[in-house]
């Protein structure tokens, strides 16, 4: 009898596991997964490898800080001695930058700076004597690129090939300390150069960008006059070798569904090596010309993507 009472015991008890065992298979698999792939969370627009929107306008706003220097060495004529110009390119500076996809992964951007000069002190050493003069530099740069964008599915950072041109515009104007005389010195440079792009756009929620640029082509153009006194000494030098480098890094962090706010940093690096022509009162000679610059800008951006 009780035996016969355990049996009939037995029969709720296997449709019981049987529905209990499906419960766990059917919970097992969802819960797997949920523990092993953790999603990333969706990055803010434009800075996404596959982008919610197409364009975005950058302004910028900061501090220049930086000198430029250049020299004539090696003259065919022992009358005009070599000489060297000292420049300091101080002051607030201002950029815009417009970028959008052409593509899925291509972009086109285009970008412009310009600087508020101040007048600062250089010192110039022409005809074997060294004056100081109160400089006023106006420096403008224009840029336009392309980059290429990498495919990093699925990951919340991107990175891009660049090819690009660039165009530096440096006018020196110069008054001569305790003295009558005046100095103008122009310097436009083109140069067509590569990099790389990488922007991370969750990064401790904000978004970083990174370009590196960089270039063994330098097309650049010297032309300056002197005036002291009706003594006139013209200045005509060109060059075609050099090196150029330019790195610049940006944070920011969203404000709202298409706008950021952030920081800026960029370093900029130019080396020109060519000839130069000097004239003084009639008589002139064939000068080696070197050429570099270091400037330094840091300031805030405003983004808006649309």
């Amino acid at each position: 009898m009780t035996l016969c009472r355990r049996i009939r015991n037995l029969r709720p008890t296997f449709p019981r596991r049987a529905i209990l065992l499906i419960v766990i298979l059917s919970v097992w698999p969802a819960a797997v997964c949920s523990a092993e792939f953790v999603t990333y969370p969706v990055p803010p627009q434009m800075f996404s490898p596959v982008p919610q929107t197409k364009s975005l306008i950058e302004a910028r706003s900061g501090y220049l800080w930086g000198f430029n220097e250049i020299r004539f060495r090696d003259g065919d004529n022992a009358i005009i001695a070599p000489g060297k110009i000292e420049l300091n390119v101080n002051g607030l500076i201002f950029g815009l930058q417009g970028e959008t996809f052409l593509m899925t992964d291509l972009t086109v951007r285009a970008q412009a700076w310009i600087n508020i000069p101040q007048e600062l002190r250089s010192d110039f050493l022409l005809d074997r004597t060294r004056r100081s003069w109160d400089t006023q530099a106006q420096f403008f740069e224009a840029d336009l690129s392309v980059i290429y964008h990498l495919g990093l599915g699925g990951m919340p950072y991107t990175a891009g090939l660049t090819a690009g041109y660039r165009f530096d515009n440096f006018d020196y104007k110069s008054t001569l300390v305790a003295a009558a005389g005046t100095f103008h010195d122009h310097i436009h440079v083109h140069i067509p150069y590569l990099g790389i792009y990488y922007a991370h756009s969750n990064f401790v929620g904000s978004v970083v960008r990174l370009d590196i640029l960089a270039s063994p082509f330098t097309l650049s153009r010297v032309d300056g006059a002197q005036d002291l006194a009706g003594s006139i000494t013209q200045i005509d030098g060109q060059s075609l070798t050099g090196f150029w480098f330019e790195s610049f890094f940006g944070w920011s962090r969203p404000v709202g569904r298409s706008a950021f706010l952030g920081a800026f940093a960029k370093y900029n690096y130019l080396g020109l090596s060519g000839g130069a022509t000097l004239e003084i009162n009639n008589s002139s000679t064939r000068f080696s010309m070197d050429s570099w610059h270091h400037l330094f800008a840091t300031g805030l951006t405003a983004t808006y993507t649309f």
